[in-house]
């Protein structure tokens, strides 16, 4: 499995008609690559925590101007086979580690590849922990 650490936008607008097109309409704008995200409504609001190819302080400047709530941080993407119990392994790796998992999303990037997407309580720890799981890279 290969771990990076990179920035993640978290992005929250109203949650009206739009509101995902509008975003996505800002970031295809500035010419940059979505390469994972994750969207949902609570509360009225409409939340995305979104991975970029690209540098994220100018999308994020682009999406405050825009009227958007816009937060970073950091998250770890892991590139990993997409077969049955890989996922398991790095949870239970995580979890043996004492590792707390917070959040997480998954994109299949092929039919043999997906990229799970962690915010853990010890992210540096995690990509170095990741990298010593075996087998279902």
């Amino acid at each position: 499995m290969k771990a990076t650490i990179c920035n993640q936008l978290y992005v929250r607008t109203a949650n009206e008609l739009g509101a995902g097109g509008r975003l996505f309409s800002s970031l295809v704008g500035l010419g940059v690559n979505v390469i994972a995200f994750n969207g949902w409504e609570a509360q009225g609001e409409a939340h995305f925590r979104i991975i970029l190819e690209d540098p994220v302080e100018r999308p994020r400047a682009a999406l405050i101007e825009a009227g958007f709530a816009v937060e970073t941080n950091t998250a770890i993407a892991v590139e990993m086979k997409n077969q049955p119990g890989a996922l398991v392994a790095l949870l239970r790796t995580l979890s043996e580690a004492d590792i707390d998992v917070a959040n997480s999303y998954a994109t299949t990037a092929s039919a043999e590849n997906v990229r799970v997407v962690l915010e853990t309580s010890d992210n540096d720890f995690a990509r170095h922990i990741i990298s010593t799981i075996p087998g279902r890279a």
